[in-house]
């Protein structure tokens, strides 16, 4: 609210909407939809993106509205990696050494 009303079209937020948190999916235990229209609520320019298409952000145009701007990117999380992919328990978890070299094999091996 304070954004909008102040005019801060100079701010850009980037959400990345994995739908995910520590515990388990945000729908279940903290419902966050419409993010689109709650931040429409508020006055914002609202962009949504392929969060994992690289292309598609570098042409992003957030055009000057007298309103900020919220780029919503839509992800998988763990993307590419099987065993960290969509896996929730891997939402704030550092790999060990073994963990590690097999997801870098698996990117690698997509390049």
């Amino acid at each position: 609210m304070f954004a909008s009303k102040y005019k801060l079209d100079n701010l850009t937020a980037i959400i990345d909407r994995n739908k995910i948190q520590l515990s388990g999916p945000t729908e279940r235990i903290m419902p966050l939809e419409s993010l689109r229209r709650k931040y429409e609520a508020f006055n914002w320019n609202v962009v949504e993106i392929d969060g994992h298409d690289f292309n598609e952000m570098k042409k992003i145009k957030i055009k000057a509205k007298s309103k900020p701007t919220v780029v919503i990117a839509k992800t998988v999380l763990g993307k590419g990696v099987s065993f960290m992919e969509n896996n929730f328990e891997w939402h704030g978890k550092a790999p060990n050494k073994e963990q590690k070299d097999r997801a870098l094999k698996e990117l690698n091996k997509n390049d």
